[in-house]
């Protein structure tokens, strides 16, 4: 920080009228009131040198993020639902299409209405209801699916 003359002028007469008043005032013997001003007055000038510090400022480009970083988890997430905070219509299909991946894994064609009762019986009817509407699940919906979905178990494959 730069001082002005004035300034510095000012905080000069000032040291050197404390060490004054303290030398004359008997607080301090002359000697040492005069070593304090010139202690104190040293000081004034080191500070009033001193270099600004140096503006960083913002940096000029932005920074890539990485692959899986916060960017693209928020991303993500605001790509899940619409903005009626509904499942949006993607992650729909592509739920559907999990579930019926994984009750093929278990012998089970979900496109078939005579199997609907081994649909119901694995997934839950409220789960299978669901799958089957064409109304967009909430989020506590979707959640719902997706825990009844991961609880399918392939008995050939120990969890």
């Amino acid at each position: 920080m730069r001082v002005s003359v004035r300034g510095l002028v000012v905080r000069a007469l000032l040291v050197v009228a404390l060490g004054a008043v303290l030398g004359l005032t008997g607080v301090l013997d002359p000697t040492h009131a005069l070593l304090l001003a010139c202690l104190l007055l040293a000081a004034v000038l080191v500070q009033a040198r001193r270099p600004e510090p140096a503006d960083e400022g913002w940096p000029d480009r932005s920074f890539g993020s990485r692959a899986g970083g916060r960017d693209a988890v928020s991303d993500l997430a605001w790509q899940v639902f619409d903005e009626d905070r509904r499942a949006s219509v993607r992650v729909v299909r592509r739920v559907r299409e999990l579930a019926t991946a994984r009750l093929a894994l278990l012998g089970v064609d979900a496109t078939d209405p005579a199997r609907r009762g081994d649909v119901e019986r694995l997934l839950g009817p409220r789960v299978a209801a669901g799958l089957a509407s064409d109304a967009p699940p909430t989020a506590r919906t979707l959640q719902t699916w997706l825990d009844a979905i991961d609880a399918l178990t392939d008995e050939r494959t120990p969890r």
